[in-house]
């Protein structure tokens, strides 16, 4: 437990490194002049935070100058700090916002309810100790006949930790597993779908190694009439970098009461911007976490060497419709021939449907 437990604290990324729930990068000047941090001053920018960071009252922009009293002046400090320090036991934060030194002692404060969530992570991600005949469940989106198929409720411990006598276990709410402060996977904003750009996409995609943004996998409405294309790179909205989710959110949000915004993408290495208009306000960029998944479920992705709970929340059911207007249904339903058809055309009927005679 307590190796999952520093694994779903402690990260490290190419060129920021993330730890108790905060993302830290190196000042760069860009940075600096973003949140006004004197040149007099090192340490750490926070590019975000969430629990127990978060709750500890650490802010997106804050500089984080040492931890317990020694200096963290760039990332490997940083590291060196996160791996000496114990949150059981309370940790001081060195501060400066907005140029205001702050002092801020975090804490682990994982509830009853957090900790039941870790615990069922643990479970799926095969940690030691957890017995190795536990059922696998299906996907979040399974169907009631198939849930009552595949055995016990997907919210009851005795299901997941193999145990007959072990007592059901309700599962955390939503909001105490923290679903506001989840990874985000999907960005949205006036027709444009963004997603993280990763290493096995820019390669698909042949997006050079220096590029840092988000990829186009969608257009529709504004985006569409703008001349953006799928497998386009989004690296900057009105000349503010947007490396990735959070970045593009704040970006858009600079906009948000405008009629108009530059946005600057990669195409194949060629730097080109376009123009998004709209006849009303841009308003900002709406995001998506990972969907909800079942306790014990069959991972839907390959291992991605972080806990689950990163980016997903359990649910036993209600997360997700099985079917939704996207999907062509399971049993299409027999119809008669020279009947209306009841959907938009979608190719030859009796590719889905049984035809029936008058």
């Amino acid at each position: 437990m307590a190796l999952f437990f520093m694994a779903a604290l402690m990260h490290i990324g190419a060129g920021d490194a993330e730890w108790a729930g905060m993302s830290v990068s190196n000042i760069t000047p860009a940075l600096r002049m973003e949140f006004n941090i004197p040149k007099d001053e090192q340490g750490v920018v926070v590019n975000w935070s969430e629990d127990p960071a978060y709750s500890a009252g650490v802010l997106g922009g804050d500089l984080l100058k040492a931890i317990n009293n020694k200096k963290v002046k760039n990332i490997s400090e940083f590291l060196k700090g996160a791996k000496a320090a114990n949150l059981e036991t309370g940790v001081l934060l060195d501060m400066l916002r907005n140029g205001q030194p702050l002092y801020i002692t975090m804490e682990n404060k994982l509830g009853i309810n957090d900790k039941k969530a870790l615990n069922l992570d643990a479970a799926i991600t095969g940690t030691a100790g957890i017995p190795q005949g536990m059922t696998q469940a299906a996907f979040a989106n399974r169907s009631p006949a198939e849930t009552a198929e595949a055995g016990p409720a997907a919210g009851e411990a005795g299901a997941i930790m193999g145990g007959q006598n072990t007592p059901p276990l309700k599962l955390p709410s939503p909001r105490e597993q923290g679903a506001v402060h989840k990874e985000l996977i999907e960005g949205h904003w006036l027709g444009i779908e963004l997603i993280p750009l990763t290493p096995e996409l820019a390669k698909e995609y042949q997006v050079p190694a220096e590029i840092n943004g988000l990829l186009v996998d969608e257009i529709s409405l504004e985006s569409a009439e703008s001349g953006i294309l799928a497998g386009d790179v989004v690296v900057a909205v009105n000349r503010i970098a947007t490396p990735d989710l959070i970045a593009f959110t704040e970006a858009t949000r600079r906009v948000k009461n405008r009629y108009k915004a530059k946005i600057l993408v990669s195409r194949r290495g060629q730097l080109l911007e376009f123009t998004f208009s709209s006849t009303r306000t841009l308003g900002f960029s709406q995001n998506e976490a990972a969907q909800p998944i079942t306790p014990n479920a069959l991972s839907p992705h390959r291992i991605r060497h972080q806990p689950c709970t990163a980016c997903h929340i359990f649910m036993a059911t209600g997360g997700q419709l099985p079917t939704d207007a996207g999907d062509i249904l399971p049993n299409p339903p027999p119809i008669t021939r020279g009947a209306i058809p009841p959907h938009e055309y979608r190719g030859k009927c009796n590719t889905c449907h049984i035809i029936l005679k008058k």
